[in-house]
């Protein structure tokens, strides 16, 4: 008794401190965690609380019952004392940069007041990334050489920038050149390539070297960018010809030159020069054309000498000179020099005679494709200088008079807009004056080429035919006066017409020879120039299947219709021939038929005879009937062939004789045979006999078969063939029915 109350006392004791231990909570995580995790951005400030510890338990310094602390030495985040916050020490970086972008700190936690082993909370700190930083160029400032031939979308150079964040919106770059100077010449080949092309034709001449501005920017919000630049410079080519000092020299012959005189020239020495100043290629003078003998160039100094042609010559002439590139043959230039001989007496000569036009009027006819700086006209041999005066302000838009009176062309003419020009033009020398008239006329160049007003033509021949237009070719010359001819070829052109004005028609019985429903031809329109020009179109012409049908069926109608009738004519010949063969066979046969009767007639009639023990009741009342108004006698013809065959019902028997007689024998034998010739007899003479029936001659079948009520056997022992008959009476009643 005593051992189970000391148990139970024991019990009682150890209840409240079980109870204890299991209710003691603190240093385990409310949440029933293991571990903490903490997330913050990159951009968190030094000292702030990044989390608070979520531990069960008081870690207050006075009267806490935990104690909190971290194990690892020099963390980057601490716990405040006598709390569960935690607090960064150290930036934190997502990019490792300026510090780690991850911390993994375990914090020890202690029970107070108890023997309680430690409890350890791992505690987890991550970053995420923010945009704070900007792309960053690779190579900048960038520099490139470009040749000024580079083609638009040429490659200039590649100008990479790279983002530091990580890989994301933030990391991505896009590319741009900022408006700015010369910025309209290279760019970007895309936002998002650093390709850097030509955006522009680029021109040495016109600019030489720029700079722009580029930039690169991220995708963050807000973004950030970085700006760098990039210098061009421009690399020299061979692409423009030289060119002289003037387009036009004059040159005056003095009086007492010789040959080999050099020439003075106006307004200055004669000098060319490459135009592509980087390269300035140096270049070598000639003479070309008309003239050359006249005068000779130096080849390097271009210095201009007279020759002996020259002395001998008392009106002005004009040569043409030439510049040439000695790298480059193919790049060169032209300019004029009018040579006139001095008068006699020289400048003071022409002044005592004062200033005058050696013509009242000049003509001047030029082709209307002239070039601008062409010589149209000199109104003065006068090498002293002069001025001139126009009547007409407009003079000075299309045309130019030198101090030499040289009439110049100025812009380029045109014959469809103005054909001639009058002006009045006055000369003064600052002493005397002098007035002339001046008439340009233009000639007229077959510059234009016809042009249609579409580019192809489409017409349908709903209802039309000769006369009838299908439509119209509308073309035009831009070149005033010039009449234009339309022609057609093609597989169509023979079944249309084109009319001067334009007006397409189908030729007169073109349908009828039509094996198509679509015409392709093409219509060419040449001009009345010198040369002449011509375009052609396409055109296209649809003929209904219907109006094709009706025309092919009127052309070949008359042909058909008469071949058909002829083919119906032999055919009813053909029909008239049969039937008169048929009637004609047909009499022929009647005729046979009537001599076979005739001659088949035998020279005695043939004899019916019936013997019967008994009595014969033969036919029904309507058969007797029918037999009693047929004929009373009854003539058989001759049979070719005979078989008796007998007929036996009961004890009486008949019999077909094949010597033309029938006779019945009773079963009691020939005694009774005369009696049945007799009465068969009557009914031949016509009287009734035994039977009361008389057979008419038309009722005799045309084959006869034995018919009996014996036995199988000698049914089969006793059939036999009749003779067929040719009597066309007995034909003609085939269809009677009898009795028995």
């Amino acid at each position: 008794m005593a051992a189970p109350l000391f148990l139970a006392a024991l019990a009682l004791t150890a209840t409240p401190a079980l109870s204890q231990a299991i209710q003691d909570s603190r240093c385990y995580l409310m949440n029933g965690g293991a571990v903490e995790s903490f997330f913050i951005s990159e951009d968190t400030p030094v000292g702030s609380i990044i989390g608070t510890l979520s531990v069960n338990g008081d870690p207050n310094d006075l009267n806490g019952d935990i104690s909190l602390r971290i194990q690892e030495k020099n963390p980057p985040i601490a716990l405040a004392p006598g709390t569960k916050n935690l607090t960064l020490l150290r930036v934190l970086d997502r990019e490792e940069r300026l510090g780690p972008s991850s911390v993994y700190v375990n914090v020890r936690c202690d029970r107070r007041h108890t023997a309680d082993p430690s409890f350890v909370i791992p505690v987890s700190v991550r970053v995420w990334d923010v945009n704070d930083n900007a792309p960053a160029w690779r190579g900048a400032p960038f520099r490139a050489r470009v040749s000024e031939l580079a083609a638009v979308g040429a490659r200039v150079l590649a100008a990479p920038a790279a983002d530091p964040d990580q890989p994301g919106p933030h990391a991505s770059v896009r590319y741009s050149v900022l408006p700015g100077p010369a910025s309209e010449y290279v760019g970007f080949l895309s936002e998002l390539d650093s390709t850097i092309v030509v955006k522009r034709p680029l021109d040495y001449e016109t600019l030489r070297n720029f700079t722009v501005r580029l930039r690169a920017q991220d995708g963050g919000s807000p973004p950030r960018h970085n700006d760098t630049t990039l210098s061009v410079e421009l690399l020299d080519a061979d692409d423009h010809n030289p060119k002289f000092g003037a387009e036009h020299y004059v040159a005056a012959v003095p009086r007492h030159a010789q040959e080999g005189t050099i020439l003075e020239t106006s307004p200055g020495p004669i000098s060319a020069a490459d135009q592509d100043t980087g390269i300035n290629a140096p270049v070598y003078y000639s003479v070309s054309g008309e003239g050359a003998d006249l005068v000779t160039l130096d080849r390097d100094s271009g210095a201009l000498a007279a020759t002996a042609a020259l002395l001998r010559t008392t009106t002005p002439v004009t040569v043409v000179i030439k510049a040439t590139q000695v790298d480059n043959p193919d790049r060169y230039a032209l300019a004029t020099v009018s040579l006139r001989p001095e008068a006699a007496g020289g400048a003071g000569a022409g002044r005592a005679g004062g200033v005058r036009f050696s013509r009242r009027a000049f003509s001047v006819s030029v082709p209307e494709d002239a070039p601008p700086g062409t010589v149209l006209a000199a109104l003065s041999t006068r090498a002293v200088p002069l001025q001139f005066y126009v009547s007409e302000r407009s003079f000075l838009e299309k045309f130019a008079i030198n101090g030499a009176g040289e009439v110049l062309l100025r812009k380029p003419l045109d014959y469809e807009v103005e054909d001639s020009y009058r002006y009045q033009v006055m000369v003064t020398d600052g002493e005397t004056n002098d007035t002339a008239s001046v008439e340009i006329s233009v000639q007229n160049v077959n510059e234009w080429e016809p042009r249609f007003r579409h580019a192809q033509y489409e017409f349908e021949a709903r209802g039309a035919g000769a006369g009838r237009a299908l439509g119209r070719l509308l073309v035009h010359d831009g070149d005033r006066g010039d009449a234009v001819r339309l022609t057609l070829a093609g597989p169509g052109a023979e079944a249309l017409e084109v009319s001067p004005s334009g007006d397409l028609y189908l030729r007169e019985g073109a349908l009828a020879t039509l094996n198509s429903t679509t015409l392709h031809v093409v219509a060419t329109a040449q001009d009345s120039g010198s040369p002449p020009r011509q375009t052609s179109v396409p055109v296209v012409v649809r003929v209904p299947e219907s109006l094709l049908g009706a025309h092919v069926w009127r052309a070949h109608a008359s042909p058909l219709f008469a071949a058909f009738a002829c083919a119906l004519a032999l055919l009813a010949l053909l029909l008239l021939a049969l039937l008169a063969y048929l009637c004609r066979l047909k009499r022929r046969r009647q005729v046979k038929d009537t001599s076979t009767v005739k001659s088949s007639t035998p020279e005695k009639p043939a004899a019916l005879s019936v013997a019967s023990g008994g009595s014969l009741q033969s036919v029904s009342a309507g058969a007797s009937s029918i037999l009693a108004a047929s004929s009373t006698s009854l003539e058989l013809p001759a049979v070719r062939r005979a078989r008796s065959l007998p007929w036996r019902t009961g004890s009486t028997q008949v019999t077909v004789v094949a010597e033309g007689s029938l006779r019945a024998r009773g079963a009691a034998g020939g005694a009774a045979g005369g009696a049945g010739a007799g009465a068969l007899s009557d009914h031949l003479q016509g009287g009734a006999g035994r039977s009361g029936v008389a057979w008419p001659s038309a009722t005799i079948p045309a084959r006869v078969k034995h018919l009996s009520w014996d036995d199988g056997a000698q049914a089969a022992e006793n059939r036999r063939e009749v003779t067929e008959t040719t009597n066309s009476a007995m034909a003609e009643h085939m269809n009677l029915t009898v009795y028995f």
